[in-house]
């Protein structure tokens, strides 16, 4: 088929299979690149993915670009956080007393009345939540998960 002034016309349906032919083999390629990508930027720092402990057990680590969140395994570590672990690691206490110490230390560093640590914000969500349900009463708290007679609902008024 010609144009106007003799040319020929390229081959449109050809040229369409093949734009759509490369088109949908590029999310692989752009997979390959990325992991690519991601596997010389953890060289350059020192990360090796082949000595990762999730990557051992099949689960692919991520960029978090979120923020803290629990889902995203909440947040890193700062080296000062690892090495107090560490410390604390070699060393048997009363987990009763250290956690009257912790909440005594955050108090002071926060200005609030006392503090708790906890593992994360569902950590947190069931603490209050029996915290409420229990009160400052140790045989009610010590009766949980069983809510036999304890508060059902909170009464405002």
């Amino acid at each position: 088929m010609a144009h106007k002034g003799g040319m020929k016309s390229p081959n449109f349906l050809a040229s369409r299979r093949t734009f759509i032919r490369t088109m949908s083999a590029m999310p692989w390629l752009a997979i390959f690149v990325v992991e690519d990508t991601i596997g010389k930027v953890q060289a350059a720092v020192g990360k090796s993915p082949k000595g990762n402990i999730y990557t051992r057990i099949g689960v692919r680590p991520l960029i978090n670009a979120r923020g803290t969140w629990t889902y995203l395994s909440g947040s890193l570590e700062l080296p000062e956080v690892r090495e107090t672990k560490a410390q604390a690691a070699m060393h048997f206490v009363d987990m009763f007393e250290l956690q009257r110490a912790v909440g005594k230390r955050l108090a002071e560093l926060s200005g609030a009345e006392s503090g708790m640590v906890t593992s994360g914000a569902a950590g947190a969500m069931a603490a209050a939540t029996a915290a409420c349900i229990a009160g400052t009463d140790p045989a009610k708290v010590w009766q949980l998960p069983d809510t036999t007679g304890l508060k059902q609902r909170h009464d405002s008024r």
